[in-house]
């Protein structure tokens, strides 16, 4: 399967924002894992982080591994002197927090 890259967000970032400020977003289990264990986050820590998020922190958007015409937009932020890894993306007008690691 082919798999894709583009340096522009495939969403927007305050789109993604608002819809976990309305409460329509999922996290998987993975990246709540992960933030926990990396980061020492809690679930709501976990989105305190996201909704901090800026467009500097964008590094590439890609497609999903599993279905190259699904975008998911990858972010580099620091967090507790660590850089985390997030993929973000939007489905059925809900965010997905895909993934949430130290990189």
């Amino acid at each position: 399967m082919n798999h894709n890259e583009k340096r522009v967000p495939h969403y927007d970032l305050a789109k993604i924002k608002k819809l976990i400020e309305d409460k329509q977003y999922i996290i998987t289990k993975t990246a709540q894992d992960n933030a926990l264990i990396d980061f020492d986050l809690t679930q709501t820590e976990l989105i305190s982080q996201i909704l901090i998020l800026n467009n500097t922190c964008f590094y590439k958007s890609m497609t999903s591994i599993y279905d190259n015409k699904i975008w998911q937009d990858v972010y580099h932020p620091n967090i507790n002197n660590k850089t985390a890894y997030i993929k973000l993306q939007i489905v059925s007008e809900k965010s997905v927090i895909i993934q949430f690691k130290r990189k």
